[in-house]
Formats: C-alpha cells, sequence, structure tokens
C-alpha cells in the first residue's frame, strides 16, 4: 500500500453520481468453488480442533507445512514466465530483475470506463465511513513500511522497480552499499562495535538527523536518499525533524519512522548483546551479525503477528523455513507487478488519529516527525495500537488518499493488467458470472454494475477491494489468497533461512535465542521501549 501513499489531495475532475448505502445482503458464494469452500469451513471452523493444533509443538509444524504449501500452490510459481518488460517470455523476462515480473500476459485494448467514473468508486458516501471490526491502525502502518522495503516502483518507468526483491529491511539499512556504510558507526572502541548511528533526544535513541535545523543537508548523509516527494518549501523546523534512514519512504509518517527506529534500537541492542558474548569480533562481524538476526526476526514477525492477523484461521500459521526446503516452489525472489499492485490498502487509513489528547489530521503528519520526537516511540505504538483502522474495501477510503487510488487504476492500465476475474481464474477461484457474487453490499454491486456494466470489465485493482472480506479476516479473498501465497513464498526462501545458512554460525547463539524470542512487535518494545506502551495491530477482544 505504501509507495502511492504518500499522494495527498483531491481527486480531480467531475464524480460520477454517488450510490448510497442500502441494507446489507448475504453474498451469493455459488463462485466460490467447492473446494475452496471446504477449505475455509475447516479452517475457520473447528475452533477446539484448531486449539489443541496450536499447543503441540509437532503437530503444528505438520500443520502449517500442509498449509502454507496448499496456500503458496494456489497461484503459479515462480519463475514466472512473464514480466512487465515484454508481453512474451525472453531470456530478459526470465532474468532481467530491473523489471516486475507478472504472473497474467498484458491486455492491450481493454474497454475500460473513465478513470474518474472508476476513482468514484472509492469516495465515502454520506452515512460516512466504516471501522474495520478487527484493525488497529498499527496494522496498514506495519503493511505500508514493511512492503516500502522491498516494492517500489521506479518512478520514471513504471514498468520497473528500484529495489532487490527480498526482505532485507532496506528501508533501515538501505539497498546499496554507500548508504549502509553512510548510517554505520564504524568503530572497533568496545560497547561500539558494529551500531548504526544514532543520538539521544529526551532520553531515548534516535536515528541522526537528515538536515541541520535550518533545514540543510548535512553532509555525511549525503549518500542517503532523500525522503520520497519532499517538498521544496518544506519549513526548515519540519525538515529538520526528517531522520537518515536508508530507505527514502521511512519518513512518510511518523508511524512508518517510528517502526524504523524500533528496528534501529534493536539492531543496537543486538550488537551489545553479541559484543559481550563475542569481545574478540571486529566492528564488522557483529554488524553483520546484528543484521542478520534482525531481518530473521522481521521475517517470524511478518509470518506469525501480520500474517496471522489478516488470515481468518484459527490455526496459528508459523514461520518454519524448513517448510520450503524441498519445496518446488523454492525460487529466487521476483515481485510480481500484481502484488506490488494489490498492497495498496488505502481504506484502511483513517482521516484521523488522536494523539497526546488531541486528533490529528493523518495527511497532516506526511514528513513530520514533531510529534513523535514529543511523545517519543511507546507513545506512538500506543496511540496506532489504540486507533481503530477503517474497514477495507470500496465507498471507504478517506479523501486525502483518494489520489492515491486513482493513481493506483492507472498504473494498473499502464501495466495492461488483465481483468478482476482473469486474475481469480489464475489464483484457483471460478470466475464470477454476477455482480452479487463479488459483494453482499448494495452499493458496491451497484456501483460496480453501473459503472463497468460487466463483471468482466471489472479491473484488477478495482475486483480486489469491491470483495467482501471473510468474517475475522483482514483482507477480502482473493487479496488474502495472494499475500498468503506471496508471503510465505517470499519470506520463508529468504536466503538467511536456507538449511546451511539458518544456524548458529549465521546468527551466533545469542542471537537464535532472540530469533526464538522474537514473534510480535511488542517484543522489539518491550526491549527497546520498556513499559512505554501497546504495539498490536489487533482490537481489544477482536480475536475472540
Amino acid at each position: 500500500m505504501g509507495e502511492a501513499l504518500g499522494d495527498f489531495g483531491a481527486v480531480p475532475g467531475k464524480a460520477a453520481p454517488a450510490v448510497q448505502p442500502g441494507p446489507l445482503r448475504a453474498r451469493d458464494t455459488s463462485r466460490d468453488g467447492l473446494r475452496n469452500r471446504i477449505e475455509v469451513a475447516l479452517l475457520t471452523g473447528l475452533r477446539p480442533v484448531w486449539q489443541f493444533v496450536n499447543r503441540s509443538p509437532a503437530l503444528a509444524r505438520l500443520c502449517n507445512r500442509v498449509i502454507v504449501n496448499n496456500a503458496v500452490l494456489k497461484v503459479p510459481t515462480r519463475p514466472l514466465a512473464l514480466s512487465t518488460g515484454a508481453p512474451y517470455t525472453s531470456w530478459p523476462s526470465l532474468t532481467d530483475h530491473s523489471y516486475f515480473s507478472r504472473y497474467l500476459p498484458p491486455r492491450a485494448g481493454a474497454d475500460l470506463p473513465p478513470l474518474d467514473d472508476v476513482a468514484a468508486l472509492f469516495r465515502p458516501g454520506a452515512d460516512g465511513p466504516r471501522q474495520s471490526p478487527r484493525s488497529t491502525l498499527l496494522f496498514p502502518c506495519f503493511a505500508q513500511w514493511f512492503t516500502d522495503g522491498f516494492m517500489m516502483t521506479d518512478d520514471a518507468d513504471r514498468r520497473r522497480t528500484t529495489t532487490n526483491h527480498q526482505i532485507d529491511l532496506g528501508q533501515l539499512y538501505g539497498l546499496r552499499l554507500e548508504v549502509t556504510e553512510a548510517l554505520r558507526r564504524r568503530s572497533e572502541q568496545p560497547g561500539q562495535k558494529g551500531r548504526l548511528k544514532s543520538e539521544m533526544v529526551g532520553g531515548e535513541e534516535w536515528a541522526p538527523r537528515l538536515y541541520d535545523a535550518e533545514g540543510r543537508r548535512i553532509p555525511e548523509f549525503a549518500a542517503v536518499p532523500m525522503p520520497l516527494r519532499l517538498p521544496d518549501g518544506m519549513p526548515a523546523e519540519r525538515r529538520a525533524g526528517l531522520f537518515a534512514f536508508g530507505g527514502n519512504r521511512a519518513n512518510t509518517t511518523p508511524f512508518t519512522a517510528a517502526l524504523n527506529t524500533l528496528f534501529l534500537r534493536e539492531h543496537n541492542r543486538l550488537c551489545a548483546v553479541l559484543e559481550r558474548a563475542w569481545p574478540d569480533w571486529d566492528d564488522a562481524r557483529v554488524f553483520e551479525t546484528a543484521r542478520n538476526i534482525n531481518i530473521a526476526q522481521l521475517i517470524r514477525i511478518v509470518v506469525e503477528e501480520y500474517v496471522n492477523h489478516i488470515s481468518p484461521y484459527w490455526f496459528n500459521l508459523l514461520a518454519d523455513p524448513t517448510v520450503c526446503y524441498k519445496a518446488c516452489w523454492n525460487r529466487q525472489n521476483w515481485i510480481p507487478v500484481e502484488f506490488n499492485l494489490l498492497y495498496r490498502w488505502h481504506s484502511l487509513v483513517p482521516e484521523r488519529v488522536s494523539w497526546a489528547g488531541r486528533v490529528q489530521p493523518i495527511a497532516d503528519m506526511r514528513l513530520d516527525n514533531r510529534l513523535l520526537l514529543q511523545g517519543g516511540l511507546g507513545a506512538a505504538f500506543d496511540e496506532a495500537s489504540r486507533t481503530k483502522a477503517w474497514r477495507i474495501g470500496l465507498f471507504n477510503t478517506a479523501d486525502f488518499l483518494l489520489p492515491a487510488e486513482q493513481a493506483s487504476i492507472q498504473q494498473g492500465r499502464d501495466n495492461q493488467l488483465a481483468g478482476y476475474n482473469d486474475y481469480r481464474a489464475a489464483m484457483g477461484y471460478p470466475r464470477v458470472t454476477r455482480f452479487e457474487q463479488i459483494s453482499g453490499d448494495p452499493r458496491v454491486v451497484d456501483g460496480l454494475r453501473r459503472v463497468y456494466g460487466d463483471v468482466d470489465r471489472i479491473e484488477f485493482f478495482v475486483g480486489l477491494l469491491a470483495e467482501d472480506a471473510p468474517p475475522r479476516a483482514g483482507v477480502p479473498g482473493l487479496i488474502g489468497r495472494m499475500v498468503a501465497a506471496d508471503a510465505f513464498s517470499h519470506a520463508l526462501t529468504n536466503p538467511l533461512l536456507a538449511p546451511a545458512v539458518f544456524n548458529e554460525r549465521t546468527f551466533s547463539p545469542q542471537g537464535m535465542q532472540s530469533i526464538r524470542a522474537t514473534w510480535r512487535l511488542q517484543h522489539l518494545l518491550d526491549r527497546n521501549a520498556p513499559g512505554s506502551g501497546r504495539a498490536s495491530m489487533e482490537q481489544d477482544g477482536a480475536a475472540a
């Protein structure tokens, strides 16, 4: 969702007439597919059975292996035959990772409705926004921050990506060696080995500033990327609050900056642990080992907190890398363009958030870390964890993010993505034949019918968000299926989790112990800002 999140303003052009809500109806499930319905019934029912499985480590690992393999094999596996570089298979389409891969061939000459009419499907109606029954603001904030580390589009050519397709905490460490070197302390002094540069403000550790008090770029961070879409006329006091981070989107909001800060503190904490245990290690080894541990901990949080939050299952999915060791889908990571686009979950983001007793418009918080520095890291997580996210879907995007929705629709058109029904078929769902098979919300059904006229005209991005989310699920069904497949095949095939790598030689005994003890953001917050607040993607009582 993240890379379009920074485009604020109102949708230009004349809006299509708003469709007012009616009483919700049960969605027509006749095109869900028998096998899909059976799987959903088994995994979202039988709660006592799954609770028993969750308590048995051996049984849980066995079930996890079956469920993960089943999820990944629902979609075409890597290497994909196509990329955004050409509409047919070629050697570059199989090897040039500067392009996105793609699941389906481009659809040229599609008969699509006017862009403004489609964008109007995202505007809230007169009844106002709907809140999520399960997710807090921390959920979309984490999704934005996490995907900004490996899913960035090249603004000069929307078919290309500027990342290496790996989960590697690039938003903290940077994607290029010169960026990483600029952020490292580089010291062989005891108590300093391996650390990232930081400074103490208000008794808390933060990344160093990218700009001085007068708003001038600090020369030692010349290699560090400039924050994305930094306004030329930004006041010096706001510019002076921006941190020197490895990713150009990590300063987007105080919440993304807070997540980066949390992992920076965890890196430096790990360095202290390693240096005490291994005083003969030099700066480079302490740094690299701490980075290895930090990345592995992130992967575990992604699967065991974030993906479990998205999932409606009662079974707790595990970040067990042995699942993929002999799997046919264990191939080099390469982000598909469709995966890049399906992560635009702008409707989850509320218009306002309470912070320090005041209600703040989130649109006004872009590239402004002053509240974060004043309130502290724990307050940022606590506020995000106590603020309800909005419900994902059509007719529910805050005004300041409507241009981001329009840009996402346009990016799908620029890449000539196949239609929503084509992707349903590719991902193991029957094609829908009626609008009522997508949603039980009359406003969504009527809006789609009015704008598209025929279910086969619905675009990929719009169809993803038009679907009703299953009970307890963080996202609609097709999004959930694609996220699960790509998340498992992307996260569990990380080089750090390979059979010859995932061991104490790579992470140290202390690092392996830390990885085993880390599967929630709360664990990191308790270590690095103890007693300061709550870090949860789940609303109180929502898991029951």
